[in-house]
């Protein structure tokens, strides 16, 4: 919200002493500063031409707090606004109201899920690639060698590993 003379001072009036009265920010801060400044002048601790100093001074002060006060306001509203959002959206993505991990069904949680099931996809992927590797040199020594033997369990472990492990590790889990 932009900041306008209305935030800082509102139904202004003086009476017949001469006293101004205001219901804005600014307004309550005058009178404020007015009834000491007119206290210690009374005390005659100001006189003079330091009353007119001295009121100056108080002037740009009070304008100046008045405006850091109502855009102070402004900031806590909105910075209260942000958070309770913030906290609806970490709950949507967590389902925890508490400092935990979040649940299975959360999106967090999904997507935990999700990675865990696309490394068992990768490491799947590059089993059957490996295998596929393995069928492929052993199509290619049966069809060269000239040996009649066929299965499977006719390729030799050569340090590879057994091509049943192989076989059984290629399987998606």
């Amino acid at each position: 919200m932009p900041l306008t003379i209305a935030n800082l001072t509102s139904n202004v009036s003086t009476d017949t002493n001469n006293v101004v009265t205001g219901d804005g920010i600014l307004d309550d801060i005058l009178e404020t500063v007015t009834a000491h400044l007119n206290a210690q002048f009374k005390l005659n601790r100001i006189s003079g031409t330091e009353y007119a100093t001295v009121y100056l001074g108080l002037m740009q002060a009070a304008i100046a707090q008045a405006v850091a006060y109502t855009i102070g306001i402004e900031k806590t509203n909105s910075e209260v606004s942000l958070l309770a959002q913030k906290e609806i959206s970490e709950y949507a993505q967590t389902q925890q109201i508490t400092k935990t991990a979040p649940t299975a069904t959360s999106v967090l949680g999904a997507q935990a899920n999700v990675s865990v099931e696309q490394a068992k996809g990768f490491k799947w992927n590059a089993d059957q690639k490996y295998l596929k590797t393995l069928l492929d040199a052993w199509a290619i020594n049966i069809s060269t060698a000239g040996v009649p033997a066929t299965g499977v369990d006719a390729i030799n472990v050569t340090g590879t590993g057994n091509i049943n492990e192989q076989i059984a590790n290629a399987e998606p889990t």
